[in-house]
């Protein structure tokens, strides 16, 4: 399985750029799956546990796969925390490739903050005063993470 389409980059690097202006700060994958997690969980902002937010992250990545139909909502717990079934086996993918899925489905969970980034790049006459609060890392910065230069 191959993500070779052009807007997913694109449109991962208008989804940085929503964040960094919203927060000012670039959001690791792992903090959007968070995100993700505690919107999922609808309990509004709160204090979690490291295992809390494990279950979080899981709850996440559940959601984002049950939108390729590898998994299916099952229903809320007696706590109140969502419950997802597997219901058709992940293709054995490389880290890459995962993590490229989780990007297109993060993408497309947050698509209307992509669609509001579209029309503001489409509507801007100038590109320059569209800065982000953080300057992106100069592409020959690696840290092991995802920079916006990519």
């Amino acid at each position: 399985m191959e993500f070779e389409d052009l807007d997913l980059n694109k449109d991962w690097k208008r989804l940085m750029y929503f964040f960094i202006r919203t927060t000012g700060k670039k959001p690791t994958t792992n903090t959007l799956l968070f995100l993700i997690g505690v919107n999922e969980l609808g309990k509004g902002k709160k204090t979690f546990s490291k295992e809390e937010k494990q279950d979080l992250m899981h709850i996440a990545t559940c959601k984002l796969l049950s939108l390729s139909g590898y998994y299916e909502w099952e229903g809320l717990d007696s706590d109140g925390w969502p419950h997802y079934k597997a219901v058709k086996p992940v293709p054995k993918l490389s880290l890459e490739e995962q993590e490229d899925l989780l990007k297109l489905h993060m993408i497309e969970y947050f698509e209307e903050h992509i669609h509001d980034e579209r029309e503001r790049e489409k509507t801007a006459k100038n590109v320059s005063h569209l800065k982000p609060i953080i300057k992106p890392k100069p592409s020959s910065e690696t840290d092991g993470q995802n920079s916006l230069s990519e």
